[in-house]
């Protein structure tokens, strides 16, 4: 007899005795999944947990653990929206400044609209954040200029890599060469959004110094 056969206990092989295989005709108890809360999750970012999800995924499919037509479109579907998400937390920190020395009151910044189109939110992105940084030039941008536009020349609204028969069937990709790549733009997007927010706090700090060194009158 196959190993591969079950056997009354078991004993035979590798394979579970047939009394404790899971069919899909068990009835199971469920337990509950998602608990709503009070309170928000404020230590959540959701685009630097998208990035990491798609690391893990685009580090095996280029290993060769994962599978290019399974792991991979998600991979790359995941790394598309931390994109978007990333970019609309720049334009927004950008917002929030008036130049580099002086913030915005944030009851009057305009909210970042709800659009997917990656070169509509880069172009935000160089509205509104790159003349609020004197540093721009430093960081990298041009790199992650020619990611934004060759995603969006395959992906302009946000479903090729999403949902079936939108455009990403056609699509193959260089999973080596998106492992390391990736990296970098997450580096340059993480710096430029980190000197955005810096140069809000300076300024608040700057504003409270004078405040109360002398008094509301400083600024008339």
């Amino acid at each position: 007899m196959s190993t591969d056969e079950p056997t009354e206990n078991g004993d035979a092989g590798e394979s579970e005795p047939i009394e404790t295989r899971y069919t899909a005709f068990e009835k199971w108890e469920y337990r509950q999944i998602i608990y709503k809360t009070e309170h928000e999750q404020s230590w959540r970012d959701m685009a630097h947990g998208y990035f990491e999800a798609s690391v893990l995924l685009v580090d095996g499919v280029a290993k060769g653990s994962l599978r290019e037509d399974i792991e991979g479109l998600a991979a790359v579907f995941l790394f598309r929206h931390y994109l978007e998400l990333k970019l609309k937390e720049i334009a927004l920190r950008g917002r929030l400044l008036v130049s580099e020395s002086e913030n915005a009151i944030r009851e009057d910044v305009k909210k970042v609209a709800n659009t997917h189109e990656l070169s509509v939110l880069w172009q935000w992105v160089l509205d509104d954040a790159k003349p609020k940084m004197s540093l721009w030039e430093n960081y990298d941008t041009e790199f992650v200029g020619k990611c934004i536009t060759e995603f969006d020349a395959v992906d302009k609204k946000g479903f090729a890599f999403r949902y079936s028969g939108q455009g990403g069937e056609f699509c193959r990709f260089d999973f080596a060469a998106l492992s390391y790549k990736m990296r970098h733009i997450r580096d340059v997007s993480d710096g430029i959004a980190t000197y955005l927010y810096e140069a809000r706090q300076e300024n608040r700090e700057y504003d409270e110094y004078l405040e109360w060194e002398y008094g509301s009158s400083a600024s008339e």
